[in-house]
């Protein structure tokens, strides 16, 4: 079976075991692609935390180790890191022991079905990176309320949710508000560590529509606007 034909069985199987509101498939960075990614919240009643799941996908041909391998390095992105095998008879011991000292989870695909053989650990992936990653996804961390939310519909359209710095029209529109952190980039700048001047900089910020709804309208500053 060809492996962009397993994405679907992995997406199905990540919205109804993992419970994941969000899924993507081939998404990443510049550094690599993730076949299967998921992102479910973990936080309770008190927390907007979330856990973010990739997914690498085999069609059982591949080396098993090499295979492993690639998917624990998808740890500097995720919570938890899987890899999906298309099996007719499951795994063996060797490659359960080496799955269970790398630290990934195991997924045997069979029948268009998926069965979790091995839970993945948990990790925490390099913030800058998981939430590029996110944002690929079309989901942005609200500054006020640490909730994911969707900022887009889709690659074409990824802020599409959003209004650029015009908090009254975010209010009236019941939009996310995005705006950004002048001082930070030019500190950034001095150090080398982004370039950029006074006119551009990519040190973007959210607020979710639900924070602008229910704490900046309560101000009442479209009353002002000219």
């Amino acid at each position: 079976m060809h492996e962009q034909k397993l994405y679907p069985i992995v997406a199905r199987w990540l919205k109804t075991t993992h419970k994941c509101f969000k899924v993507g498939v081939n998404t990443g960075l510049s550094f690599s692609r993730i076949d299967v990614i998921g992102v479910r919240d973990t936080g309770g009643d008190l927390s907007g935390e979330i856990e973010t799941i990739s997914v690498e996908v085999k069609r059982g041909t591949e080396p098993f180790a090499t295979a492993s391998g690639q998917a624990f390095g998808y740890n500097v992105y995720a919570n938890r890191v899987y890899l999906a095998d298309y099996r007719r008879n499951g795994f063996s011991r060797d490659e359960l022991d080496i799955a269970g000292h790398l630290g990934i989870g195991l997924i045997q695909i069979k029948n268009r079905a998926c069965l979790e053989v091995l839970s993945s650990p948990r990790y925490m992936p390099i913030p800058r990176l998981n939430l590029l990653l996110l944002e690929k996804l079309c989901l942005g961390k609200c500054t006020f309320c640490n909730s994911m939310f969707e900022i887009g519909k889709g690659k074409m359209n990824l802020w599409s949710k959003m209004i650029r710095e015009n908090l009254p029209k975010a209010i009236t529109e019941k939009k996310g508000l995005t705006f950004w952190n002048r001082e930070l980039a030019k500190r950034k700048a001095l150090l080398g560590v982004r370039s950029g001047h006074d006119e551009i900089t990519y040190e973007r910020r959210f607020i979710c529509p639900d924070c602008i709804t229910n704490f900046f309208a309560r101000f009442d500053i479209t009353k002002n606007r000219k």
